[in-house]
């Protein structure tokens, strides 16, 4: 398959620095919500372990920067995209399929673009940002601004870190450096 494009991952852009300041924040917010809490295996290592390690493969391989970078990057998308895929077994059937679907879209593109196998990285920005607005706007205020009975702010830490990581990669989206490839 040709390359379309060099791509890179400027550590020094602002929103590449938002982009972990969001990953961070991710990681935080699950281990302030969780570590207090006792926890059966499966949450812990779902719930806890695979984001908060998604994240510190995120930070590690944008601290060390170049090639290490999307090597880090990559290593988080995929073990994000398993917990998302493994939290999208608790939604109905067709929420499910349909999260399903975009997980493995944001894989394959995310990882597509990244690699320089796609002409643009445009594609990454409704493709991060959509879902955001989504959660933002149309899922989580019924389930928690406006909840009967409402929900206590702390309960809404996985969902914020949710939103988090999904911050991250539209960030990291809009700091990648494309230019011709060969």
């Amino acid at each position: 398959m040709k390359r379309f494009l060099r791509v890179a991952i400027p550590r020094h852009h602002p929103a590449a620095s938002l982009s972990c300041l969001m990953m961070a924040a991710s990681a935080l917010l699950r281990l302030g919500y969780y570590l207090p809490r006792e926890m059966d295996l499966f949450t812990l290592l779902v719930q806890l372990l695979l984001p908060v390690l998604a994240a510190c493969a995120f930070l590690l391989g944008m601290a060390l920067g170049g090639r290490q970078a999307k090597a880090g990057v990559l290593t988080a998308l995929v073990l994000g995209v398993a917990f998302f895929l493994i939290k999208a077994t608790t939604f109905s059937p067709l929420h499910q399929a349909l999260c399903t679907l975009l997980y493995l879209t944001v894989l394959a593109l995310f990882s597509a673009t990244l690699l320089g196998f796609l002409p643009t990285k445009k594609l990454l920005y409704p493709l991060f940002g959509l879902p955001l607005l989504f959660h933002i706007f149309v899922e989580d205020p019924g389930k928690y601004f406006f909840a009967d009975p409402p929900v206590p702010v702390w309960d809404w830490l996985p969902e914020i870190s949710v939103l988090c990581i999904m911050a991250g990669l539209l960030s990291l989206s809009v700091s990648l450096e494309c230019s011709a490839g060969k």
